[in-house]
């Protein structure tokens, strides 16, 4: 969670060494999960307007001082593109990869795509799929509504012919449910207790909603 108190492209040195500290004691408690990527917003969540011109090159110059942490762990780091109305930096997969650039270490080099934030940001969800290609690791799974697959409007057999494409069926790369359902504000989860019971029911229907239209999909041959 990168909030306001640990903003890597904040103008305060304390929030960016905040977030650099954050990062490197991310990495050692998923060291030992034996875990694959590390989600990384270049900004802070949850304040859209920027705060002046310099927010990327601060951001990209404090991620640059994580690139050996991340070398040693083996760890991805993961640029996450985020809808506007949430986040002041990067809400593409082609900003994405200008940040990834910008930062210019070699163990910097992944994408974690949310298909919500796609369907808002991108001009076709498909194309940004194989824009993003080798580096995207990992890709959330929510419907256009933020709640569960086949619950909006999402071309969900696009999203999975272009999965494919990029080679997400490979071991080491991952989609993942992220429905939000009635929670459509982050933050609300962030910040207060979850029902889980009524989270696990969104995920089961992602997961049943992707593995129906993943059958139809590979079934056209």
């Amino acid at each position: 969670m990168f909030s306001t108190e640990n903003d890597l492209s904040s103008p305060s040195a304390y929030s960016r060494q905040n977030a650099i500290d954050y990062i490197r004691r991310e990495l050692e408690v998923l060291a030992e999960l034996s875990a694959v990527y590390l989600i990384i917003p270049p900004s802070a969540v949850g304040r859209p307007a920027a705060l002046d011109a310099s927010e990327l090159a601060r951001s990209a110059q404090a991620l640059r001082i994580c690139g050996e942490d991340f070398a040693r762990s083996g760890i991805k780091a993961a640029i996450e593109p985020i809808r506007s109305a949430e986040v002041s930096l990067v809400h593409s997969v082609a900003d994405a990869l200008g940040y990834l650039e910008a930062v210019g270490h070699p163990a910097v080099n992944h994408i974690n795509g949310d298909v919500y934030h796609m369907s808002l940001e991108e001009a076709h969800v498909g194309e940004a799929i194989l824009q993003a290609g080798e580096r995207l690791v990992n890709l959330h799974l929510a419907d256009t509504n933020r709640d569960a697959l086949g619950t909006g409007s999402l071309d969900l057999d696009t999203v999975i012919m272009a999965s494919y494409l990029v080679g997400m069926n490979r071991e080491g790369r991952f989609l993942t449910p992220e429905p939000l359902g009635p929670f459509p504000d982050p933050y609300v989860l962030a910040n207060g207790p979850c029902n889980e019971k009524v989270m696990n029911e969104l995920v089961a229907r992602t997961v049943e909603c992707f593995r129906a239209r993943e059958t139809f999909v590979r079934s056209l041959g």
